[in-house]
């Protein structure tokens, strides 16, 4: 899972982005603003899917830690919950996205 400050850098980087690719002419002001609104709403969009991934991911482990039985090892609890950290880590390798 990537950081506040990476996260901000990406979303940063797609408004540059779109703001060097928008033409000069003061006529296609309203276009380019639409052009930077949509870059930036995507960055948003792309980095708080990440952030959901990994809440879903955390949400499945600790249901599934509630659903051990009360005769589960501490073992049974940790190795859940090293497996969800390892997917947030990686959340392509989870198989499941909510």
């Amino acid at each position: 899972m990537t950081n506040k400050d990476e996260r901000y850098i990406k979303i940063a980087k797609a408004c540059l982005r779109a703001l060097n690719d928008v033409s000069t002419g003061t006529e296609d002001t309203q276009k380019n603003i639409q052009s930077v609104y949509d870059a930036i709403d995507l960055a948003f969009r792309t980095e708080f899917s990440t952030i959901e991934q990994s809440r879903y991911i955390a949400e499945q482990a600790l249901v599934a830690i509630d659903n051990l039985s009360s005769g589960s090892s501490l073992e049974q609890a940790k190795h859940i919950a090293q497996a969800a950290l390892k997917s947030m880590d990686h959340p392509e390798a989870s198989g499941k996205h909510h």
